[in-house]
């Protein structure tokens, strides 16, 4: 088998011949390296999306003044802005940029943003799926992304977690109108999605417990993964969502959710929930477990017994899939994927077994 059909007996349920491996496009440094770990399984995960979007009433300014890019929103109903810290070393050294202010800074904002919101329009745009699908042949699969759950595109895009918690305690009706305004928006996003040829469709959504409580999971969670679900499983789409957080205190909610698999699931000793214990609760869902980015600090050897140690966790080894979902100490980087790769290699035939 090759990548891609490893990837989609797995989702299937059906047996594969080896553990699927793959590492988010992005992540993969081009040269003789990635050429390496390719010809030994390593598989690519190229995102894309399928539709494109605008506000055909909210002009959008940037500038950037030293370290920092400011985003301006215009709307006839007033402005807000986000600032982004840019030059940061993420995975490669000076490329990376994170929010440092969000555009809802006070309640007053909230109507704004929910204009934008309002403003947006959704047209398809497939032709880019269909073009990475035919160059990418059999090593590796495309997925599709559409975005977070209102919830989480509130509280990572919009407010910032403490904002969030500050004005939710004293103005739940506001976000609630602002979560059903993007409720409406992302109905009509699914619905280009699910006439798209995408298979694999990522519903956002960075979850984490100790951030999220199994209340607000339970209220502004579960249902949405469920309606877009719904509306993505009807032409035969594959739904996963990525939840790269601590994950113990929601494993039952997560056990309820029409997904069909769960993306970027980070095991001990960067997440909380034991691969053990997930398979327990998630029954026959698919683990797309992301490897933990501390044990690439290691050194290669510790890196392989905890590779080893991992796939016997796993074992027999079916209905799940390893990935490398985000981003990685630069210094480290290639001693840890040569030594996974090659584990993964040698032991991750199906079913497993190690003594």
């Amino acid at each position: 088998m090759d990548v891609v059909e490893r990837v989609y007996s797995t989702l299937k349920g059906d047996a594969a011949d080896r553990i699927p491996w793959l590492i988010y496009s992005n992540h993969l440094p081009r040269g003789s390296f990635e050429r390496r770990m390719r010809n030994m399984g390593l598989g690519l995960d190229v995102r894309c999306r399928v539709y494109k979007s605008y506000t055909p009433n909210v002009r959008v300014e940037s500038k950037t003044v030293g370290d920092y890019t400011y985003m301006v929103y215009r709307t006839p109903i007033g402005e807000v802005y986000s600032k982004y810290r840019i030059g940061l070393s993420f995975q490669f050294k000076g490329q990376g940029s994170w929010m440092v202010e969000h555009p809802i800074k006070e309640v007053e904002d909230i109507d704004i943003v929910k204009f934008i919101v309002e403003d947006t329009v959704y047209e398809p745009q497939y032709d880019v799926y269909e073009q990475l699908e035919e160059e990418l042949e059999g090593d590796g699969v495309v997925t599709v992304g559409g975005d977070y759950t209102p919830l989480m595109k509130i509280i990572v895009n919009f407010m910032g977690f403490r904002n969030f918690a500050l004005i939710q305690m004293k103005h739940t009706d506001k976000i609630d109108e602002l979560i059903k305004a993007l409720d409406e928006k992302y109905v009509e996003m699914y619905s280009i999605i699910a006439k798209s040829p995408a298979r694999i469709v990522r519903i956002g959504d960075n979850i984490d417990g100790k951030m999220i409580s199994p209340k607000l999971f339970e209220k502004y969670c579960l249902p949405y993964y469920n309606k877009y679900a719904e509306i993505l499983k009807k032409p035969g789409k594959y739904v996963i969502s990525h939840m790269d957080g601590r994950l113990k205190t929601l494993k039952d909610l997560i056990a309820k959710t029409k997904l069909d698999a769960i993306e970027a699931f980070t095991p001990p000793p960067m997440g909380d929930l034991p691969v053990a214990e997930a398979r327990k609760a998630w029954g026959n869902k698919v683990i797309w477990m992301n490897f933990p980015e501390e044990v690439f600090l290691r050194s290669r050897e510790e890196i392989e017994l905890y590779t080893k140690n991992l796939l016997k966790e796993m074992a027999p080894g079916f209905r799940y899939i390893i990935s490398i979902t985000e981003d990685i100490h630069p210094d480290h980087f290639k001693k840890g994927i040569e030594a996974i790769t090659r584990v993964v290699w040698d032991y991750g035939s199906l079913p497993i077994q190690i003594e």
